[in-house]
């Protein structure tokens, strides 16, 4: 009985944890807004598995939030400082204003 219950009170913790972070991943991709990118940097970091490069991109969005995005290769060669974007709900970074 004790196992049981040491074995749950251990795997409830991650549990919530796992559930967080999935409810922000979809907030993320549900998430809209349009702004300007105003920084962006590559960060690397080593651990177990080797090598771990994040290209990231800091957006003031029109409504006044700062937010710093982590965004794939291609979607960070494509967007420079200054550059007008747009995030529309169900896409997972965002794009270059036409």
């Amino acid at each position: 009985m004790s196992n049981t219950v040491l074995l749950l009170l251990s795997l409830g913790p991650l549990a919530l944890i796992l559930a967080l972070i999935a409810v922000q991943r979809a907030n993320e991709v549900d998430d809209a807004y349009t702004g300007e990118v105003t920084d962006r940097w590559v960060s690397t970091s080593s651990g177990t598995y080797g090598t771990t490069t994040r290209c990231m991109v800091r957006i003031r969005t029109d409504g006044g939030r700062e937010l710093a995005v982590a965004v794939d290769g291609r979607t960070y060669q494509a967007l420079g400082v200054g550059d007008r974007v747009v995030k529309t709900p169900g896409t997972r970074w965002p794009v270059r204003s036409e």
